[in-house]
């Protein structure tokens, strides 16, 4: 692992705000537990140069940097609820937590990494995780606000995606950039009280991803982040809207009332719990 990619990682300070975590979602990995390395990077065949793909509205889109922060990390005995395709869209998001919930979380790792989704390179984890030797059918991926915030705290400096880059179509380039914070931003569309409405701790969690493996000691885990998964709806037509910097960059925005359906698009992405994400246990 180079150096520069040590550096790049988010030592968390407090184990104890993620043992917190951890107890209020019910964290039994009960006795005789192993201790795990985990890593995360991008997808496999990331080369960590700009990476250059289509999506499904027609835009070829090259992206010069796609950094991601997250983190903790549970590994649940529950089933995944979804399978992926059209049907994803049918389930309620209530349900679905519902059938989560009924599982039994196994192995957690309490820390937050940050990667360069670009490259296929992985980035440990600054501390060990924790587990009992039972088979693992789901993962959780969390984006935690940095040590020391509540996890219900809803405005936070954690930056959960930057990216940049531009984006190409029936001779149209637009180049753009944003950050996505997953803050109160994204509670306003839906009313309190309603059915599918969540609370800010649940949109900062990605629950169901699916994963099947039994760890033997001396294994780790490895996490992946397709970045391409979080653009295949993205219309750049909409960023049209959105002025230009000195630079001809134009900004994505997550604030309600100026939100661009990109934006809108790499928040859903990031939140898709198959497609987006893979993990795997390897053996020593």
């Amino acid at each position: 692992m180079s150096e520069r990619l040590r550096q790049r990682v988010s030592v968390v300070t407090s184990a104890l705000v993620f043992g917190l975590v951890s107890l209020a979602c019910g964290a039994d990995t009960g006795s005789g537990r192993s201790t795990f390395q985990a890593w995360a990077g991008g997808a496999a065949t990331a080369t960590g140069a700009p990476l250059t793909f289509g999506n499904e509205a027609g835009w070829s889109i090259t992206l010069s940097r796609a950094t991601v922060t997250l983190g903790p990390v549970y590994l649940n005995v529950q089933p995944p609820l979804r399978v992926g395709g059209w049907l994803d869209w049918l389930v309620r998001p209530a349900f679905a937590q519902a059938h989560l919930d009924e599982g039994r979380v196994v192995g957690e790792v309490l820390g937050q990494v940050s990667f360069s989704a670009l490259s296929g390179e992985l980035v440990p984890f600054p501390v060990a995780g924790t587990l009992a030797q039972e088979e693992v059918r789901t993962a959780e991926v969390w984006f935690y606000p940095s040590p020391g915030r509540a996890a219900d705290s809803t405005e936070i400096d954690t930056v959960a995606l930057d990216v940049a880059g531009e984006a190409r179509r029936d001779g149209l380039s637009l180049a753009f950039a944003g950050q996505l914070r997953l803050d109160a931003d994204w509670l306003s569309a839906q009313a309190e009280g309603t059915r599918g409405s969540a609370s800010i701790t649940e949109i900062r969690q990605v629950r169901g991803v699916a994963a099947s493996f039994f760890p033997d000691e001396g294994g780790h885990l490895e996490l992946r982040l397709d970045i391409t998964r979080l653009f295949r709806g993205a219309n750049f037509a909409s960023l049209e809207d959105n002025p230009p910097d000195v630079d001809g960059v134009r900004t994505l925005s997550q604030a309600p009332e100026t939100r661009d359906q990109v934006m809108s698009n790499l928040y859903q992405g990031l939140r898709e719990a198959n497609g987006t994400y893979s993990v795997s246990w390897v053996s020593p």
